[in-house]
């Protein structure tokens, strides 16, 4: 009974075992501060942004930890990993571009008309 949580948070802050007491300290922090507290900023954060906005932010989250770990804890990225995020990071800056930017950019002019999809008539699909 002392392996299970209720076991470990109880020998740890009631029992006399000073290495468990630090477990429990680590399982508390763990449960309150890096999720449940992380959790509610995200979801408070993501709540007042754009829907397109969250998604690229939500998009970039496994660039972000590869790049911590490599920086924080020496993680060695390989070719596919720098790959991988160059892909992230181009899905990201294509989401966010203006279609008419995209046509500039290959040097499709079309100034006056504007990007306008119709809807399809009946029959169409048929």
């Amino acid at each position: 009974s002392q392996y299970s949580l209720q076991g470990l948070l109880y020998s740890g802050f009631f029992g006399g075992d000073e290495s468990l007491r630090l477990v429990a300290i680590a399982a508390v922090w763990t449960g309150l501060i890096t999720t449940a507290a992380n959790r509610v900023g995200e979801t408070t954060g993501l709540g007042k942004m754009k829907s397109s906005e969250a998604a690229v932010l939500l998009a970039t989250e496994p660039l972000f930890a590869a790049l911590f770990a490599s920086f924080l804890v020496g993680e060695t990225l390989g070719l596919e990993d720098m790959l991988g995020g160059a892909l992230i990071v181009t899905a990201c800056v294509t989401t966010s571009l203006k279609p008419q930017d995209v046509l500039n950019f290959f040097g499709v002019e079309d100034e006056d008309e504007e990007l306008t999809l119709e809807p399809a008539e009946e029959g169409d699909f048929q």
